[in-house]
């Protein structure tokens, strides 16, 4: 992942803001005459949503790095600030028209990850992220679902719930609330470049959540189904899921080896070849209901462990990632769904907070298990703080799969989202930089420079 250097001198985050102005000034102009750039719907078009969100974003993103934050905390903003939610530069319609460019940001977050996971990294991290991993089932989930039944007279779906059917729908925010960020963790890592046993563990845990919350989410959707909807519990289902991931891990060992043998005949045209793959892997795995994370994550492992092509991928990937990145960040912020914050915001700041004390507890318990060393335990929970995608994505489902009260619930998911989404990022850098695994360059950049 690009580190994006340090953080931008006065005289040229001054420039930035004043190109943005004049990119935000000829977007009024042509709205004050009528001009429309995509007749289709009335809106920016396509075209200028991209430029405008790169733009946007660098600048946003250099303001963020001037002030010690990571950048693609600024990303989120811009989009925040600039869709649907906040200025309305952007409608829905230009943010579900930039997918394929957030399509091949997350294939590339997820192969740097899958590369960064060495067989060394495997060796030293496997008893703390497993114990983290069984903490964080045993404790949040559980937690989560108690703190939200406790909460229910306060949420309007849930108030007029039957007994069987809260606990459920209470499980179900508990599994949410379980899932994190593997995109913003990973963002970070390549954003700082951190190395040490923090960083290791981040990657580790990350991934292996994702994981875990597939056949979780799937069991719990099925115990609210039957309490809601009156359909019957399949165990059929979880080893449908079980086949799933299976098939997941065959593609991405399959995937990374292809790549491992493309790259050893290939030199010039390797990001032309890497975005090609990466589309094209993931059309599939969509199509074949495959864990596209998961696929792209084994086949980064796959391609630096078992090829030597592992080097020559990650510098592929970081040449590709770096507007790339921007767009993806900018996107998610655009979705951010301030609306729901605004109509529930003290069951949504409750729901927050008992969420990072609980992750606290289960970080706590983990460590203590596996005996991590103090890096590791002081600085840990910071780290899993952060949800985006993957959650919304989860919300969505149950919004299809409970009708009725399911819209109602993702809403309430996504506000809470937003805020772990916002506070994730910055937490997760200041976690490495506590934990000293930041480089000393790194850190000398983060000195606001002057002009």
């Amino acid at each position: 992942m690009s580190a994006h250097g340090g953080p931008p001198t006065t005289g040229e985050l001054l420039r930035g803001v004043v190109a943005l102005a004049c990119v935000v000034a000829a977007r009024l102009a042509l709205e004050r005459f009528d001009f429309h750039l995509d007749a289709g719907h009335g809106g920016a078009g396509p075209l200028f949503s991209l430029g405008f969100l790169i733009v946007a974003g660098h600048v946003c993103g250099g303001i963020a790095a001037f002030v010690r934050l990571p950048r693609l905390t600024g990303y989120l903003l811009a989009g925040l600030a600039a869709g649907p939610q906040g200025a309305g530069m952007l409608d829905a319609h230009d943010v579900k028209a930039l997918t394929l460019v957030n399509t091949l940001a997350l294939a590339l977050i997820a192969l740097q990850a899958g590369a960064e996971i060495t067989l060394p990294v495997l060796r030293r991290t496997w008893l703390s992220v497993g114990a983290s991993a069984i903490a964080q089932v045993l404790l949040v989930i559980p937690g989560m679902a108690v703190v939200f039944w406790a909460l229910s007279s306060w949420v309007p779906f849930a108030a007029e719930l039957a007994p069987g059917a809260l606990v459920a729908v209470a499980l179900l925010w508990g599994t949410l609330a379980f899932t994190r960020s593997p995109s913003v963790t990973l963002a970070v890592l390549g954003e700082t470049r951190a190395k040490g046993p923090l960083a290791d563990w981040s990657i580790g845990i990350v991934v292996v959540l994702d994981v875990l919350i597939l056949p979780l989410f799937a069991l719990v959707l099925a115990m609210a189904r039957s309490q809601l909807l009156g359909d019957p519990v399949s165990l059929g289902m979880l080893t449908h899921i079980g086949q799933e991931l299976f098939a997941s891990f065959a593609a991405g060992v399959t995937f990374g080896l292809v790549v491992g043998v493309l790259f050893r005949f290939v030199d010039k045209e390797r990001v032309l070849v890497l975005v090609v793959l990466s589309y094209g892997v993931t059309a599939l795995s969509v199509y074949l209901g495959y864990d596209t994370l998961f696929v792209f994550v084994v086949a980064g492992f796959v391609a630096m462990n078992l090829t030597r092509s592992g080097p020559a991928l990650i510098s592929a990937s970081e040449t590709t990632s770096g507007a790339v990145m921007i767009v993806f960040f900018a996107t998610a912020g655009a979705k951010l769904d301030l609306a729901a914050l605004y109509a529930l915001w003290p069951v949504v700041i409750a729901l927050f907070l008992a969420r990072i004390a609980f992750s606290i507890a289960a970080a706590k318990l983990g460590h203590r298990l596996a005996r991590d060393p103090a890096p590791v335990r002081k600085n840990a929970w910071l780290v899993l703080v952060s949800q985006a995608g993957v959650t919304i994505g989860l919300a969505t489902v149950v919004g299809d799969a409970l009708p009725g009260l399911g819209g109602k619930f993702a809403s309430l998911c996504v506000a809470v989202v937003a805020l772990n989404e916002l506070f994730g990022a910055a937490l997760t850098k200041w976690a490495l930089t506590r934990a000293g695994e930041v480089p000393t360059d790194t850190a000398a950049h983060d000195e606001p420079a002057r002009a």
